[in-house]
Formats: C-alpha cells, structure tokens, sequence
C-alpha cells in the first residue's frame, strides 16, 4: 500500500519545461485548455464556460492535491510562468499501488515533443517516489498522438476496461504500464548507455 504525500508540493524540471503547482493567476490559461471542444469531446467533460469555472476547477485540485487525493503539474517553459499543459496522477487506488495519468496540452502547444519530454519525468516520478505497482492511462483509439505516446513510453494496451474512468466515450482504450516493465526498461536504456 502506498500513502503519497505531496506537501511541499514537488517541482520537477526537464531539460526545457519546469513542472510547478497550479496557482490562480493560471485562470485564463485553464478556462482555455478546458474550452477546447476538441478535447473535450475526446474525454467527455463539459467546457469551460468562464473564467470562474477555471477558478473553481483550480480551488478543487488544490484542495485535492493538498488532501494527496491527486497531484497536477502546470508545465511551462524554463523562465516563463505561462501555462501549455497540464499532467498529474488521479484516481488512487491505495491498497493496490496504482494511480491513473492524465495529460494536455494547449492546442498551439501540441505536436511539438513537449509530452515526449515530459511523461518520462512523470512516469518515474509515480514508480520511483509514489511507489506504484502499475499506472493506467485512457485515451480514445481518435487520439493517435496520445496513442503513440503511451506506446512509446512502454504502455501496453489492455484488453481489460478495469478502472476506465471515462465510460461514455466510444473507442476509449485502457493502457497499463508496470512497475516490473518500467524497471525492465530502464535498465536497458543503463544497458545501452554504457555501449
């Protein structure tokens, strides 16, 4: 059984993002990343109708990430407070060691390599300080760039729709990556280093 703690919250960086905790003054850029209907109809979540709801939606993932019920990244380039994305760990299943990822990006922001240098840093992050056995990850058979994502960072897809937590979306697919896998693949990439 894992018990996270996420206070003080923990900033991670990359080689170009840092990965900050939400704040208010991230309002506008939210109320934009979740008014994409695009997305939205990819996830099935309602838009956001206004700054407020952005608000709103800030003041519960404080509330969550503060109770260790969840843990959201603002992802912003190095020396610039703007958000492009998000990422973060929800859905903790406690006595099984597993969490569910979830990830977005602006529109202007996608298609760049930014979630390819990102996701790494999160995914070790869930294996290597929350201590996860596995971490599961949702996206429609649509979101191609998603798809190829999770692939590439090890993710096998799952025959099993256990812990969907997007049910009203057709052609959603499950995505597990484990714990055992990760290892397996990072020692090799040691492996491959040292050649």
């Amino acid at each position: 059984m894992f018990y996270p703690n996420f206070s003080p919250f923990p900033e991670l960086a990359t080689r170009r993002f840092v990965l900050r905790e939400i704040n208010v003054a991230d309002a506008s850029l939210i109320h934009e990343l979740r008014s994409d209907q695009e997305t939205n109809a990819l996830i099935d979540r309602e838009n956001s109708k206004s700054i407020e709801d952005a608000l709103l939606f800030i003041d519960r993932i404080k509330r969550g990430v503060s109770r260790n019920e969840c843990i959201y990244w603002v992802i912003c380039f190095q020396n610039l407070s703007d958000l492009i994305g998000t990422i973060g760990y929800y859905n903790f299943n406690l006595s099984a060691g597993t969490a569910e990822i979830g990830y977005e990006l602006l529109t202007k922001f996608r298609g760049q390599g930014i979630m390819n240098e990102v996701l790494p840093g999160i995914i070790q992050f869930g294996f290597e300080e929350m201590k996860l056995k596995w971490i599961s990850a949702f996206t429609t058979e649509k979101n191609i760039g998603s798809v190829r994502l999770l692939q590439k960072s090890g993710f096998q897809l799952s025959a099993s729709e256990d812990n969907n937590t997007i049910e009203h979306v057709s052609g959603m697919l499950t995505f597990i990556l484990h714990n055992r896998q990760y290892q397996k693949m990072e020692n090799q990439m040691s492996n491959d280093e040292r050649k």
